[in-house]
């Protein structure tokens, strides 16, 4: 239903904006030198290095039904079914966030990508995690253009040797009329939430794409598409400040754009709660006001043109597929599509005693169930892309299958904590405690630890743990480091980085410790979030309030030491005195990986509530 009045929609806005451009373009080529042209958009993004499909339980008829979804071989098997001679093909970038980037650092990513003939990437924050060389060396892999606009390389940086192969936009024709695509990143995001260099310069997101539409324009293109990674709420701010753009592929914040109805039918609902910050100077007020969720969502954009914005979810779930009719003045006539999620033919359903396979009866309810969604399809796994995964597979599974312990109840992975008492059960990442409490254990000189709740990639989930999944909850190659620090020093970078999480859209920036307790309010300015803290003492375990002048030994992970998620008293105490500074050279999963094996039994039991770090939250 959505789609159709967004059909409709579309058609009322074009009649406003046709009296618009027919006054004057900013084209140089002549309007009579355009032709109407009709162009397939096939787009992906933030699949964070999930490669394979996994187990999902959507409805069916209203029953929950558990199969194989996503993942880029079926994925690829879409792709070239929807792809035409009219296509463009592009991802909206992120990489890392399994154990394929653990181990082999964005290697199968990229040649998957080769393989699958993309028209354009464009960088994304997690691109640089592994520091600018790793990203130079994927550069180098690459058989299709990468798009960054805002993002230049100095002489000092590894990417300076691949800053030519590092594109601000592309042109592809298309039956004789040319598409120009730009890419841009979120530059606060790039610079404190990964590890990009100090020696590469980024451009303010706004002027950037304004300069590049421009350029394009100046080249008779009036057909412009945004590839960008800077999150969904930023990309309506780009329909609203920058004349020209017509369709923006989104990425960064994981939305789930569709039909209201037909993602009911599946047991899904349009999500994009969890927004990065507006770019500097900007506002997301009154954006409520927009038709959110919609895919595409349309907005009036600042030239009068409406602007149509699709994202298609994350960790390769599924593809988006949009159909757009430009007219010869550059305007969108018409935009049909949907994210598409491609699913196995193998089905579960819990019987009562556990998911089981149907009957082959119930498989033919379900498979004309499918048939029927606009969203769902049937994919088999296209070999090719399977065969280039297959080994880098084999050696994942072959090391990492050693079971390291028992996981009595989930450990929830939820970044921010919501409002509870201390009568109340605790909220926020229990596993981002657990794992603040492993790296407390890896030396006795430790006091207390600190987590960023970002740097947890999953929850703990009950049951047996693999080596292998504890590298997919801590899946980048940060190193255990301690720092000697005054306990004034530690509720401030606590502070600091509460802050953050809660002011700058980066969430994962949020603070979780071992040996610290304290109280959190929501609403508080930049150093009083957090309050009231406590620190154990290590030998008698007594509680006490944390001494401003005492100096403690933390432990955090080597991304937050530098100052990254704003944790910036961390790297202004090493500054001031690098011999409080201690690298331990230990990878972050590994104490993890300890910890677990030394538990009683190897079993992590239910959380200690007197002994997690959060007291209480009000707002």
């Amino acid at each position: 239903m959505r789609n159709r009045k967004k059909m409709l929609l579309t058609a009322l806005a074009v009649l406003c904006a046709v009296v618009i451009t027919a006054c004057g373009s900013g084209s140089s080529k002549k309007a009579e030198e355009h032709s109407p042209v009709s162009v397939r958009l096939i787009h992906t993004n933030d699949h964070h290095s999930y490669l394979d499909s996994g187990s999902y339980d959507l409805k069916i008829d209203n029953i929950t039904t558990r199969m194989e979804l996503g993942g880029f071989a079926r994925l690829a098997t879409v792709i070239k079914e929807k792809r035409n001679a009219n296509s463009i093909v592009v991802n909206s970038g992120e990489l890392a966030g399994t154990l394929y980037f653990s181990l082999f650092h964005g290697e199968v990513d990229f040649k998957v990508f080769n393989e699958l003939g993309l028209d354009s990437y464009t960088l994304g924050n997690h691109e640089f995690d592994d520091g600018d060389e790793r990203l130079a060396e994927l550069i180098e892999m690459t058989d299709f253009p990468i798009l960054s606009s805002n993002m230049h390389p100095e002489s000092a940086s590894p990417l300076y040797r691949v800053k030519d192969r590092i594109k601000p936009y592309i042109i592809k024709e298309i039956d004789g009329e040319k598409v120009g695509i730009i890419g841009i990143l979120k530059v606060e995001k790039t610079k404190n939430s990964s590890m990009a260099s100090d020696n590469i310069t980024f451009d303010d997101e706004i002027e950037s794409a304004k300069a590049n539409v421009a350029e394009l324009e100046a080249q008779g293109i009036n057909k412009i598409i945004l590839v960008s990674h800077v999150g969904y709420y930023n990309d309506i701010l780009f329909a609203k400040n920058v004349p020209g753009i017509d369709i923006i592929v989104g990425g960064d914040t994981h939305d789930l754009l569709g039909d209201t109805d037909d993602l009911a039918e599946i047991g899904l609902a349009p999500s994009f709660g969890s927004q990065t910050g507006p770019f500097d100077g900007y506002t997301h007020d009154g954006f409520e006001n927009e038709d959110l969720g919609a895919y595409p969502t349309t907005v009036t954009g600042a030239d009068g043109k409406p602007v149509h914005i699709v994202t298609a979810w994350c960790y390769a779930y599924g593809v988006g597929v949009l159909d757009i009719d430009f007219n010869k003045d550059g305007v969108v006539t018409m935009v049909n599509g949907s994210i598409i999620l491609p699913v196995s033919d193998v089905f579960q359903r819990d019987g009562g005693s556990g998911f089981a396979e149907v009957t082959a009866e119930v498989k033919t309810q379900i498979l004309a169930a499918i048939e029927r969604s606009p969203i769902l399809t049937v994919a088999a796994v296209d070999q090719t892309i399977d065969d280039i995964i297959e080994p880098y597979r084999a050696q994942k599974d072959a090391s990492l299958n050693e079971v390291i312990g028992t996981v009595t109840v989930t450990m929830d992975n939820t970044r921010v904590p919501t409002v509870f008492t201390a009568s109340q059960t605790p909220t926020g990442s229990y596993a981002a405690w657990v794992v603040a409490e492993a790296f407390k254990n890896t030396n006795h000189k430790i006091d207390v630890a600190i987590q960023n709740a970002g740097g947890v990639r999953t929850p703990l989930m009950s049951g047996q743990l693999t080596a292998g999944d504890a590298i997919a909850v801590l899946p980048f190659s940060n190193t255990v480091v301690m720092l000697d620090m005054k306990g004034s020093d530690i509720v401030q970078v606590l502070n600091e980085a509460a802050w953050y999480s809660i002011h700058s859209g980066s969430s994962g920036a949020f603070p979780y410790s071992s040996g610290l307790r304290y109280d959190v309010n929501l609403s508080g300015d930049n150093v009083s979030i957090i309050t009231n803290v406590e620190v154990q003492d290590r030998d008698t375990e007594a509680w006490s309030n944390i001494s401003a002048n005492t100096v403690y030994t933390v432990a955090t992970n080597s991304f937050t030491a530098l100052g990254k998620d704003n944790y910036l008293s961390f790297a202004r105490v090493r500054e001031d005195d690098p011999t409080i500074f201690e690298d331990t050279s230990i990878l972050y999963s590994v104490p993890l990986v300890d910890y677990l094996k030394g538990l009683p039994a190897q079993t992590l039991p239910p959380l200690d509530i007197s002994l997690y770090c959060l007291k209480s939250v009000t707002n």
